[in-house]
């Protein structure tokens, strides 16, 4: 089937695909390697700390598979930035209800995590449909590494409020 798409369907497909499995390692890398480098992954439960989840799997999915297309896909920064803004708002309004009324569950979680990465990458699927001016796909770049910055920052400063604090341990940010 994946054969007779058009290559935005097929790459669209594979980043869903990818995205989805590589957050099962973006969410450990920081426990399994502790240091300033790998901060910029999440570093403990937080829902805060599942943004980074949410934010740095599609950026690594799509320098991975990126790379095979050559980075020929229109937009291919661009709309990978303006699909992730979208799928952390769209995962949080599917996830907050359900988690404040259920609790944390593994299975929920994943199907809605799943479940925003396909709505997000339908955005992303439109945006590389269109052609736009090549300093969209350098805007970006520039604001998703902005935004890892931003991101890591937190986690070194967090705010003390429910949407900062680990659950499992009753810290928040990095531990000292």
């Amino acid at each position: 089937m994946v054969i007779f798409l058009n290559k935005n369907k097929k790459y669209v497909i594979i980043n869903i695909i990818v995205t989805f499995l590589l957050g099962f390692i973006v969410h450990g890398m920081y426990s399994w390697f502790p240091s300033p480098i790998t901060s910029i992954f999440p570093v403990n439960e937080s829902l805060y700390e599942h943004v980074k989840l949410i934010y740095l799997s599609p950026i690594f999915s799509v320098l991975i598979i990126g790379a095979f297309y050559h980075y020929k896909i229109n937009n291919i920064f661009y709309g990978m930035f303006i699909s992730i803004l979208f799928n952390i708002l769209f995962f949080y309004i599917l996830y907050l209800p359900v988690y404040y009324l259920l609790g944390n569950s593994m299975i929920m979680t994943l199907i809605l995590y799943f479940i925003s990465i396909i709505a997000s990458n339908y955005i992303y699927y439109l945006i590389i449909q269109k052609k736009y001016s090549s300093l969209y796909n350098v805007l970006g770049i520039v604001l998703s590494i902005i935004g890892i910055v931003f991101l890591t920052y937190f986690s070194y400063h967090p705010l003390e409020n429910d949407f900062f604090k680990d659950p499992e341990n009753n810290t928040y940010g990095i531990k000292k």
